[in-house]
């Protein structure tokens, strides 16, 4: 996706369309720009002329460039959401999964229903929902740019953490003093990389080896809590149970 989509005007929408079926398998020469936006069981490649080839998963957000051509197969069934538009730009097709793609689904929805219902205000909606695409796959391949550059700063943090997860001295100051940043400035490049905040990941890889030593059957309880980084087996068994949906007991019958 080229930095100048962010500049776009949008001079005008041709077609919202919710397609239940792919029943066309091959486009030659596409007479406008496409976003489209898989619905959570639709998996796709599409084969393009230039030799290009492009996979797009469930929930996934895709654009079809203006003059390609291309062919479909479809490897799951599923439906999909396409807005198609007029616009002074040229890229080459690009898939992005976004971790949070609700919104715009809904957004392309109503535009796909206005447009069918010919309303007045359909070319408002499918405005909406294409600047909305723009905006949202911007974003995201701006995280995804500043995790790759960032990595490398938290990287002394990262190694500490998979390798010492369970030092129950392990905090947030101590890993971002490692990088030589804030306590904020650490969260905030964590978050961007992992999705997720210093701590929870912590936790998270505490609970995956928990579970590994429970399922041993070699360690009493207060045995598993502590070799986790738990001082107190009540405050171990309050985080498993919040992330697991039961407790270390629980899980140790069922398993």
């Amino acid at each position: 996706m080229k930095n100048k989509w962010s500049n776009i005007i949008i001079t005008g929408i041709t077609l919202a369309l919710h397609v239940s079926t792919n029943s066309v398998k091959y486009h030659t020469n596409r007479p406008n720009h496409g976003f489209v936006i898989n619905n959570e069981t639709s998996e796709k490649d599409y084969y393009f002329s230039d030799g290009t080839v492009m996979h797009t998963g469930p929930n996934e957000i895709f654009y079809l460039p203006k003059g390609s051509t291309y062919s479909i197969k479809e490897n799951e069934k599923g439906t999909c959401y396409a807005i198609n538009f007029n616009a002074d730009i040229e890229d080459k097709p690009f898939c992005i999964k976004l971790r949070n793609n609700e919104d715009l689904l809904k957004n392309f929805k109503r535009a796909c229903v206005e447009w069918k219902k010919q309303s007045a205000l359909k070319n408002s909606y499918a405005l909406r929902a294409v600047y909305d695409f723009i905006i949202q796959a911007r974003k995201e391949l701006d995280k995804d740019y500043l995790s790759k550059e960032s990595l490398g700063i938290i990287a002394p943090a990262v190694n500490v953490i998979t390798t010492d997860f369970t030092n129950p001295n392990l905090t947030i100051s101590y890993l971002a003093s490692l990088c030589k940043i804030s306590d904020v400035y650490f969260r905030k490049i964590f978050m961007n990389k992992f999705g997720i905040s210093p701590k929870n990941y912590i936790i998270q890889k505490r609970i995956e080896y928990a579970k590994q030593l429970i399922d041993s059957k070699q360690f009493s309880m207060l045995e598993v809590a502590q070799s986790c980084g738990y001082e107190e087996q009540c405050h171990f068994s309050r985080e498993f149970s919040k992330r697991v949906g039961m407790s270390p007991q629980e899980y140790k019958k069922q398993n």
